[in-house]
C-alpha cells in the first residue's frame, strides 16, 4: 500500500510539472510567421497549433508542443538547397507534411517518446532539396511524412 501512494503521487507530481511547462513555455516562447514567411516557429502549449508554409525560400522553423499538438504543412513550400526545421514534443505530438521531392535527413534525441521519418529517401536524387530535421521528444512523438 505504501509503494501505491508514492507512486500515485509521483505521477501526479509528474502531471503538476507538466502543466507549469506547459503554461511557461506558452508565456516565454514566442510563436512568430505566416504562410509566406521563411521562418517561422509554432508553440502549441496544452492546445493546438497548424502552420501552413508557401514560402518560395524556405530556410528554417521550429515546433514545440507542451502537452499539446503541431501540424506542421510544407508541400507547397519551396527551399533552394536546404532547410533546418527544430522540433521538441513534450507529452505532445508533432506532425510535418513534406512535399515527395524533398530529401529528410533526421536526427532524434527520445526519451520515453520517440520520432519516425515515413519518407522514402530513395525515391529522390542527392540533388534534391534538403531538410534537415532536428527532433526531441520527453514523453511525446515527432512524425514526418510526405503528402499523399
Amino acid at each position: 500500500m505504501r509503494l501505491f501512494k508514492r507512486v500515485a503521487l509521483g505521477v501526479f507530481l509528474l502531471n503538476v510539472l507538466l502543466v507549469v511547462a506547459a503554461q511557461v513555455a506558452k508565456r516565454i516562447l514566442p510563436s512568430y510567421g505566416d504562410e509566406s514567411s521563411d521562418v517561422f516557429a509554432a508553440v502549441a502549449a496544452m492546445d493546438g497549433a497548424e502552420v501552413t508554409n508557401h514560402s518560395d525560400s524556405f530556410r528554417a522553423g521550429s515546433g514545440t508542443a507542451v502537452m499539446g499538438g503541431i501540424a506542421i504543412d510544407l508541400t507547397h513550400a519551396t527551399i533552394a538547397h536546404s532547410a533546418t526545421l527544430e522540433l521538441t514534443a513534450i507529452a505532445g505530438g508533432i506532425d510535418v507534411v513534406v512535399p515527395p521531392t524533398w530529401r529528410v535527413e533526421m536526427t532524434v534525441s527520445a526519451f520515453a517518446g520517440g520520432a519516425e521519418n515515413a519518407t522514402n529517401p530513395d525515391a529522390v536524387g542527392d540533388d534534391a532539396p534538403l531538410l534537415v530535421i532536428d527532433a526531441r521528444t520527453y514523453f511525446g512523438g515527432v512524425s514526418i511524412r510526405t503528402a499523399s
